[in-house]
C-alpha cells in the first residue's frame, strides 16, 4: 500500500468534525426512531400522531430535528470529499480510482442495510450522489455554490409545477373529477400498502421482510427527486467549506460563525415554526396543493437556517470553553458515525421485530424519544470504550480495509495484515 494514501491518523483528524458528527448521529436517530417502530411508508399519510401529547411531541421533532440533521450530514460528508481527493499519490496519479472504490463499497453496505435491516437507509443514495459529487471537483467556489442554490430549488420547482398543474386541471370539472379519483385510488393504496406492511413487520418471517423493506424501498423511490437533490447541494457546500478549511481553522472564521449563527437562529425560529404549522394543515405527503408546497419550501428553509444556527452555537461554545464536556462525549460517536448510524438499525431490529422483541407498532412517539435519547446515551461510552481499544469502529474498519486494498489495523498496536483484492 502506498503510504501517502493511507488513512488519516487519529492525530490529523479534525476534532470538530468528529463533534458535529456525533451531534447529527443523534439528530438523525431522534427523525428515524418513529420510522423504525412503524412502516416508513406511513409517511407518506402525513402526521401520524394520534393523540394530543403525540402531535405535540410530532411537531417537536419536525421544529427542532427535521430536515436539519441530515442536511448536516450532508455537509460533512462534502468536506470529507474534498479532504480526500487533494491527497497527492506517489508518482502524481490521481486519487479519484480510489475515491470511487470508497463509494462502491459505501453503495454495498447500503443495499445490504436496506434489504437486511432498514429500508429509509441513506448510505445507498450518499453513494450514488457521492459519483455525481465528483464532477464537480473541479467547479470553482461560486460555482459550487451557485449550483447549491439550483439544486435546493429543484424539489420546489417541481412541487411548484405540480401545484399549477393541479390547480388548472380544477377549472374543469371532468378533469377535476378524474384527477380526485386519482387522488382517491392512491390514497387508498398507500392506506393497504402501510396496514400490509404493518402486519409482516408485526408477525412476519424474516423472508417476507426482507421482501417487504424491497418495496417500501421501491415506494419511497420517487422521493428521490424531492429529497436528494438538497442532499447534493449541501455536498457541495460542504465541499466550499472545506476548500476554505472553515473547520479546521474555526478561529480564522469566527466572524463568519456569528453571522451565521444570528441568521440561522433568526430566519430559523420563524421558518420552522411555518413547517410545522403546513405540515399538519397537509394531508399527504407530496400533496399538490399550497400546504404542500409551503411545506416543502419551509422544511428545507428551516432545516438549512438551523443547520446554520447549530453548527455556528457549537463552534462558539467551543471557542469559550463552555462546550468541552459535550464535545468530549459526542467526538468518540462521531468517529464512528458509520457505525452508530447502522447501529441504530441493529438495535431498533432487535427490539421491534417479530424475531427480536416484536414491539413494531407498540410504542408512541413520545416514548420513540425517550428510547432515542436512551439509545444515544448508550453510544457515548460504548464509542469511548470502543476507540480505547480499537482504531476504528468496526464498519469503519472493514469500509477502509475494501478501500485501501490492506487490512487495516484493527485493535491498537496490532500491525496491519495482508492485501485485500477489491479489484
Amino acid at each position: 500500500m502506498d503510504p501517502k494514501i493511507a488513512p488519516v491518523a487519529s492525530s490529523e483528524r479534525i476534532m470538530l468534525l468528529d463533534v458535529l458528527r456525533g451531534f447529527a448521529i443523534f439528530g438523525i436517530l431522534m427523525v428515524n426512531m418513529q420510522y423504525f417502530f412503524m412502516p416508513i411508508t406511513s409517511m407518506l399519510a402525513g402526521h401520524i400522531a394520534t393523540t394530543e401529547a403525540g402531535r405535540i411531541s410530532e411537531g417537536l421533532i419536525k421544529y427542532f430535528f427535521e430536515g436539519k440533521f441530515y442536511v448536516l450530514f450532508s455537509v460533512l460528508f462534502g468536506y470529507g470529499f474534498w479532504l480526500f481527493i487533494k491527497r497527492k499519490r506517489s508518482g502524481g496519479g490521481s486519487i479519484i480510482p480510489l475515491y470511487r472504490r470508497r463509494l462502491l463499497v459505501l453503495l454495498l453496505f447500503g443495499a445490504v442495510h436496506i434489504v437486511l435491516l432498514w429500508p429509509g437507509d441513506i448510505l445507498f443514495f450518499y453513494a450514488l450522489f457521492g459519483f455525481l459529487l465528483i464532477l464537480f471537483r473541479n467547479r470553482n467556489e461560486r460555482s459550487l455554490l451557485k449550483w447549491a442554490l439550483v439544486l435546493v430549488l429543484v424539489p420546489k420547482i417541481l412541487m411548484a409545477l405540480m401545484v399549477i398543474i393541479f390547480q388548472f386541471a380544477q377549472t374543469d370539472p371532468a378533469a377535476a373529477e378524474a384527477m380526485a379519483a386519482g387522488l382517491q385510488e392512491r390514497e387508498e393504496y398507500i392506506a393497504g400498502f402501510v396496514s400490509q406492511a404493518y402486519s409482516v413487520y408485526s408477525g412476519g418471517t424474516f423472508t417476507r421482510i426482507a421482501a417487504m423493506r424491497i418495496s417500501e424501498f421501491q415506494l419511497m423511490l420517487p422521493g428521490v427527486l424531492f429529497f436528494y437533490p438538497v442532499v447534493l447541494a449541501m455536498f457541495l457546500v460542504g465541499v466550499w467549506a472545506s476548500r476554505r478549511n472553515i473547520f479546521g481553522n474555526y478561529r480564522e472564521n469566527l466572524p463568519f460563525f456569528r453571522k451565521a449563527f444570528r441568521w440561522g437562529l433568526g430566519t430559523g425560529l420563524i421558518f420552522n415554526a411555518i413547517y410545522v404549522y403546513t405540515f399538519f394543515r397537509t394531508e399527504t405527503m407530496g400533496m399538490p396543493d399550497i400546504w404542500g408546497l409551503l411545506s416543502t419550501v419551509f422544511h428545507a428553509a428551516g432545516g438549512i437556517a438551523f443547520l446554520a444556527f447549530y453548527v455556528s452555537a457549537i463552534v462558539l461554545l467551543i471557542e469559550r470553553g463552555k462546550f468541552n464536556i459535550p464535545a468530549k462525549y459526542l467526538a468518540p460517536v462521531g468517529r464512528m458515525a458509520l457505525t452508530n448510524y447502522l447501529l441504530h438499525s441493529i438495535i431498533c431490529t432487535t427490539l421491534f421485530l417479530p424475531y427480536g422483541f416484536g414491539l413494531f407498532g407498540r410504542i408512541n412517539v413520545v416514548e420513540g424519544i425517550l428510547l432515542s435519547i436512551l439509545i444515544f446515551g448508550l453510544q457515548i461510552p460504548l464509542s469511548r470504550y470502543w476507540l480505547e481499544h480499537f482504531n476504528y469502529g468496526p464498519f469503519e474498519w472493514l469500509w477502509r480495509s475494501l478501500t485501501y486494498g490492506n487490512w487495516q489495523p484493527f485493535k491498537k498496536g496490532i500491525p496491519s495484515g495482508g492485501k485485500v483484492s477489491v479489484a
